[in-house]
This record gives C-alpha cells, sequence and structure tokens, in this order.
C-alpha cells in the first residue's frame, strides 16, 4: 500500500475489506429486491469469477503471490461475503 508500518497496512486492509464487504452486501440485497433471478446470476458470475482469479493466481504464478495458507485465509472470508450477499 504505502510506508505504513505493516500493522497500519493490515489495518487499513482491514478497514478497506470491510468497507467493501458492506458496500457489496448492501448492492447484492437491492438487486435482489429488484429482480431475484437476475440477481442470482450476477451473484453466481462474480462468484465464479473469483474463484477462478484465486485458483488461477494460484496456478500460474506461485513465487508472486502471498503464501498459500494467507491466500487459503483471503479466499475464505471472500467466500464468505459471497454466501451472505446470496442470503445463505
Amino acid at each position: 500500500m504505502t510506508d505504513m508500518t505493516p500493522i497500519a497496512d493490515e489495518t487499513a486492509t482491514r478497514f478497506a475489506f470491510s468497507l467493501l464487504r458492506s458496500a457489496y452486501l448492501d448492492l447484492a440485497q437491492s438487486l435482489l429486491r429488484i429482480d431475484e433471478e437476475p440477481a442470482r446470476a450476477l451473484l453466481e458470475a462474480v462468484e465464479h469469477r473469483i474463484t477462478y482469479r484465486l485458483g488461477a493466481l494460484a496456478q500460474t504464478d506461485p513465487d508472486n503471490i502471498p503464501e498459500q495458507p494467507a491466500l487459503a485465509v483471503a479466499a475464505a472470508q471472500v467466500q464468505a461475503v459471497l454466501r451472505d450477499a446470496r442470503g445463505h
């Protein structure tokens, strides 16, 4: 990110994720209220794209990604947001 200490950088990253999580959930709920079927299809497409991207990242450039456990934790957090957005 910037010249911040690792703790400040991690705090900023967590805060940014929290903001984006809230925005994504609000957007998903609004879309589902407007037209549920296309909204679910869109949310599913986003989920597939993220899953593909995480898998491709782990396979194509293993030296340029965070440690595998960190990637797995990040993926789990994103998947939890996507599940929440779908209302499951």
